[in-house]
C-alpha cells in the first residue's frame, strides 16, 4: 500500500489546471448553501457578538480618550471588522489531515491526480469565501447603516483587502503545517491543540498594544500577527499611515515564508506516511 502512494505521488503532472482545482473551491462554496439553519445561527450569533465587543469596548473605555494609545474609535474600528472577517479567518481546522491519516483515508487523497496542498487551499478558501459572503457582508452592511464602522481611504481599502488574502494564505499555511505534523508523529497533534496560542498572538483577541511588553515583542517576531494584526490595524488606523507600507512587506515576507515552509514540510512528509487503517 505505502509503495503505491509514493509511487502515485512521484508521478508525473501535467502543468497546473487552474480550472480543476477552481472547481474544489465552488464546490465547497455551494455546499454553504445547503445548510440554510446554520447559515441563519451563524448570522445571528456572529451579530450578537458584534454587539457585546461593541458594548464591552465603550464599558472598558468609560471617560478615558486612551488606552494603551489607541482611542476608543481605533479600538472599535479594529475589533469590529475582525468580526466582520472572522468567518473568513476562521481556523481551517476542517483540514482534518491528522484524521484521514490515522483512518487511512489519506490515501484516497494522495492517488488523485491533483497536488493535495493545492486542492486543500481551494476547499478551505471556498468555505472561507462562502462564511465572508453569506456573514461577513451582511454584518459590514449592518455596521455601516448603523454608522457605527466607517471605511478608510480607498488605497487603504485596497490595501487592506489584499493584506486580507495574504492573512488566509498565512492562517492556512499554519493549518497545513500542524496537519501534516500527523505524518511525523502519528498522533493526534493538530491546529485544534494550538489554535489558541496562535490566535491570542495574532491580535484576535485584543490589538498587540494591549500586550505586556514581553509579549508583545514575542508576538512581533512571530508570523501569527500576520493573520489578523496587521490587515485590522491598517483598517482602523491603528497601522500609522507612513508604517502601512512596512507592514504590508512584512506580511507578505511572512506569508511567503509560511508558504515555503508548508511545501517543504510536504515534499519530505509522504515519505514518513504509515497507513494506519482504512
Amino acid at each position: 500500500m505505502r509503495h503505491h502512494v509514493h509511487e502515485a505521488i512521484g508521478s508525473p503532472r501535467r502543468g497546473w489546471p487552474v480550472m480543476k482545482y477552481l472547481a474544489f473551491a465552488r464546490s465547497e462554496f455551494l455546499r454553504g448553501f445547503r445548510y440554510r439553519a446554520n447559515l441563519w445561527a451563524t448570522l445571528a450569533s456572529t451579530m450578537a457578538i458584534a454587539v457585546i465587543q461593541w458594548s464591552l469596548w465603550h464599558a472598558v473605555y468609560g471617560t478615558k480618550s486612551h488606552i494603551a494609545g489607541l482611542s476608543l474609535n481605533a479600538v472599535l474600528s479594529y475589533s469590529l471588522m475582525g468580526r466582520v472577517t472572522s468567518g473568513f479567518l476562521d481556523s481551517p481546522s476542517n483540514l482534518n489531515i491528522g484524521g484521514r491519516v490515522r483512518q487511512g483515508t489519506i490515501v484516497h487523497d494522495l492517488v488523485k491526480p491533483v497536488d493535495f496542498h493545492t486542492q486543500l487551499l481551494f476547499q478551505s478558501l471556498g468555505r472561507a469565501s462562502f462564511r465572508l459572503v453569506s456573514t461577513g457582508v451582511p454584518i459590514l452592511i449592518a455596521l455601516w447603516w448603523a454608522k457605527v464602522l466607517k471605511a478608510p481611504s480607498a488605497s487603504v481599502a485596497i490595501l487592506f483587502v489584499i493584506s486580507l488574502s495574504l492573512s488566509y494564505v498565512t492562517l492556512f499555511s499554519t493549518a497545513f503545517l500542524s496537519g501534516i505534523l500527523t505524518f511525523y508523529t502519528k498522533t493526534g497533534v493538530g491546529l485544534d491543540e494550538v489554535y489558541t496560542v496562535v490566535a491570542l498572538l495574532s491580535g484576535e483577541f485584543v490589538p498587540l498594544e494591549f500586550f505586556p511588553g514581553w509579549l508583545q515583542a514575542l508576538a512581533n517576531v512571530l508570523p501569527f500577527k500576520a493573520i489578523y494584526y496587521i490587515p485590522m490595524a491598517m483598517w482602523s488606523g491603528i497601522a500609522d499611515p507612513s508604517s502601512v507600507g512596512t507592514s504590508f512587506v512584512s506580511q507578505l515576507a511572512w506569508t511567503a515564508g509560511m508558504v515555503i515552509l508548508s511545501k517543504i514540510a510536504w515534499s519530505g512528509a509522504v515519505k514518513h506516511l504509515t497507513i494506519q487503517g482504512g
